[in-house]
């Protein structure tokens, strides 16, 4: 054999590799040897013998132990570095003294080659059975086979030494399966539980037992969160995970976040977000494409948002159990607003909902992130949370109002912005408006605010009969409620042509009311709707207007005008944009 010829062969086999490695990119199914000290590092030695020399299957060859990156599992070349020492090897296999016996560990049922890689390689390629190998046999308590799932193998040895070291299984005997399907699943277990241990110690001054912190870490912790994975079914959207990779999972990519927004974010935000940006479930897979496409074709200034209902459908959960509907606030603090009344607003709402403000101020360049006047904003801000004893946060971030505020809105349940800039009524004036997009293109309740703060204890719902008007009646009713506030309901008519119409909806409306325990002061009017509401609100001293959100008759708006634009152009109370 020339050596030519040899490299030849390298090629080929090189080729095979390639072609095998794509392949299971798609299949899923690993090419890669085993690396022995990572086998030996999850495992416990328990001893080692010499076996001397020995023919040795060469199917159940299934690692290295140096250089397991250089060869696919059945030893086909993965790096062009290798190929002349490849031929050369290859060459020698063609003469008649042969090659040494090559060196190899057993562990198992299995053998990891500790020298002659390469000699393995031209073996496997020649369709030889058997080779000639030094054997070292090396001890640990688990079996290992052919056949096995290292992966799996190595899950179970890390669950075992979990359970010892945690004996939660014994602490808690009603705990649900703690199964994982990747490997270092339960050393980030442990680290959450340490951490936890750890703040409890700080909290109590105290030294905590081991088995008093795991208890709390499973109650106020771990289960929370699979709670959520539960009422969200989260599992249907990763098929083959298991709860407790969700968790990890959940808690993994709310740092990520956190890091990222500047913001503390709940697990709640979280496992809604992965499902809708993660899954690769039909249904979630089909809603990204197309979102994706509806967002090439359509401008900004054009689009007509999430559908109907999409808010209350992403607290689903919260509203089942009770909870407070406002936990995180969005407010957004702008250069003109100098008194920060849209942050006074949201801390009033705040008090009341027990809620998280995430406080975001945009600027023009990196460097105004640092200057005087943002750090003076901060402390403002740090002071007002300190004073009202509420918890919050404050990012700086570059770009536009309306993207940005869309963008981070989904991991929060409110949005509050100071009214500076009205979208006017004449039609071009709106599609250049920044705020008219915002309330088009964001899912949550936004709460507009064009003076000072009020206190919201009279609050005035204009019902139309819209899809986005019930939403607004869901929100009054649980405000009235939750608030102990005074509810006024209030429908309007242009002319007695449709009075009728309008009186169904306008009883429909106050039966949903009613039906939750609240009498509200219902008025049926005639006029045009936004000069109507806002004299209404006039004369009964309302301190909140609740309305429905833009229709979805675009051509409609421009042409017609809205009751919405109408309100926001006068308005000296804040305005409550349900969608």
């Amino acid at each position: 054999m020339t050596f030519n010829s040899a490299i030849n062969d390298f090629n080929d086999a090189q080729r095979k590799a390639s072609f095998k490695t794509i392949l299971s990119r798609i299949t899923g199914e690993s090419t890669d040897l085993l690396s022995y000290d990572e086998v030996l590092k999850r495992f416990r030695i328990q001893g080692q013998t010499d076996r001397g020399r020995k023919d040795i299957p060469l199917e159940k060859i299934v690692g290295s132990v140096g250089r397991y990156a250089d060869f696919t599992a059945d030893f086909l070349p993965r790096k062009n570095a290798s190929a002349q020492r490849w031929a050369r090897v290859k060459m020698a296999t063609e003469t008649l003294e042969g090659l040494p016996p090559i060196e190899v560990y057993k562990v198992g049922q299995v053998y990891f080659v500790r020298d002659g890689n390469h000699r393995v390689s031209i073996a496997r390629m020649n369709h030889q059975s058997h080779i000639e190998a030094f054997v070292t046999e090396i001890f640990i308590r688990v079996p290992l086979t052919p056949d096995v799932d290292l992966d799996e193998l190595i899950i179970k040895e890390e669950y075992a030494t979990f359970l010892e070291q945690t004996g939660i299984d014994k602490l808690i005997p009603y705990s649900p399966d703690f199964s994982v399907t990747a490997t270092g699943a339960y050393e980030k277990l442990l680290e959450d539980i340490n951490v936890y241990h750890y703040f409890m110690n700080t909290e109590q001054q105290k030294a905590v037992l081991d088995e008093e912190a795991i208890r709390a870490w499973f109650r106020n912790v771990y289960m929370p969160v699979i709670d959520i994975i539960r009422e969200r079914h989260v599992l249907r959207g990763f098929p083959n995970r298991t709860e407790t990779d969700l968790y990890i999972w959940i808690l993994e990519y709310r740092d990520e976040l956190q890091e990222t927004l500047g913001w503390k974010i709940d697990a709640d935000s979280v496992a809604e977000t992965m499902l809708t940006k993660f899954s690769y479930n039909t249904k979630y897979t089909l809603r990204r494409f197309w979102y994706w496409l509806y967002n090439l074709i359509t401008p900004k200034n054009l689009d007509s948002g999430p559908h109907t209902g999409t808010w209350r459908e992403s607290h689903s959960i919260r509203l089942r159990k009770n909870w407070d509907f406002f936990h995180n606030i969005l407010v957004a603090l702008q250069p003109e607003d100098r008194s920060l009344a849209a942050l006074d607003q949201a801390l009033w709402i705040a008090k009341r909902e027990n809620a998280h403000i995430s406080a975001l101020h945009l600027v023009d360049s990196e460097e105004e992130i640092d200057s005087p006047a943002v750090k003076q904003l901060r402390d403002t801000f740090e002071n007002r949370l300190q004073v009202e004893n509420i918890q919050g946060d404050l990012a700086v971030e570059i770009g536009s109002a309306s993207r940005k505020i869309v963008d981070r809105a989904i991991y929060t349940d409110l949005v509050v912005l100071k009214l500076a800039h009205a979208p006017g009524t004449q039609a071009f004036t709106k599609l250049r408006s920044g705020l008219r997009t915002l309330i088009r293109r964001c899912a949550q309740p936004l709460l507009v605010v064009p003076g000072n703060m009020h206190p919201l204890s009279r609050i005035l719902l204009a019902f139309d009969g819209s899809p986005r008007a019930k939403e607004a009646t869901y929100i009054a009713t649980y405000m009235a409620k939750e608030w102990d506030a005074t509810l006024y309901l209030l429908t309007t008519y242009r002319d007695k042509t449709v009075k009728e119409e309008m009186k169904v909806y306008f009883l429909e409306a106050k039966s949903y009311i009613t039906r939750h325990d609240l009498f509200p002061h219902a008025h049926l009017r005639e006029g045009l709707t936004g000069e109507t509401i806002l004299a209404f609100a006039e004369e009964k001293d309302i301190d909140l207007i609740l309305m429905g959100s833009y229709g979805s008759d675009l051509i409609s708006e421009m042409v017609w005008g809205s009751s919405i634009d109408y309100v926001l152009q006068s308005t000296k109370i804040p305005l409550l944009i349900c969608r």
